[in-house]
């Protein structure tokens, strides 16, 4: 009798074990998007956005210009320590896409937190692209969904 109840527990603890590196695998996820470049800009470009009575940022050089200046304190949580850094993704090392003006104004919701895409990757990973709104909320999306998010836009 001790032998079957051991072997029964085999089975059951190889399905903990294979659970708890599911669930570790979606938290890696949200932190990598939680702590990404992309959610530093999309907090910073809502905060542009809140402390212009409404204005989004018209150009990139009003846009940088804010975040140089929000390197030297906080913003909406947000301390930049190299302002030119946060500019680039850190998974495919290329400049952000960042709509301005007319461009953004144009953008369609439906993006994060149902807001429209302000900000996306250029490549991504494994045909994978973090996008963000100016409401700060970030998603990793697929090509499809990419493509329904940014058609109009580009």
């Amino acid at each position: 009798m001790g032998c079957r109840s051991a072997t029964v527990g085999v089975p059951l603890l190889a399905a903990l074990v294979l659970f708890a590196g599911c669930s570790g695998g979606r938290e890696a996820k949200s932190a990598a998007r939680e702590q990404s470049h992309i959610k530093t800009l999309a907090v910073l470009y809502g905060t542009y956005v809140g402390s212009h009575r409404g204005q989004l940022p018209p150009n990139e050089a009003a846009f940088k210009q804010y975040v140089q200046a929000s390197s030297a304190q906080s913003r909406g949580g947000v301390t930049v320590a190299d302002p030119q850094s946060i500019f680039v993704s850190e998974r495919d090392a290329q400049p952000y896409v960042i709509l301005y003006g007319d461009a953004a104004r144009r953008a369609p919701s439906g993006g994060p937190a149902g807001a429209p895409v302000v900000i996306y990757e250029q490549v991504g990973v494994d045909g994978m692209r973090f996008v963000a709104s100016n409401m700060g909320a970030v998603e990793e999306v697929d090509q499809a969904r990419f493509k329904q998010l940014v058609s109009q836009q580009r």
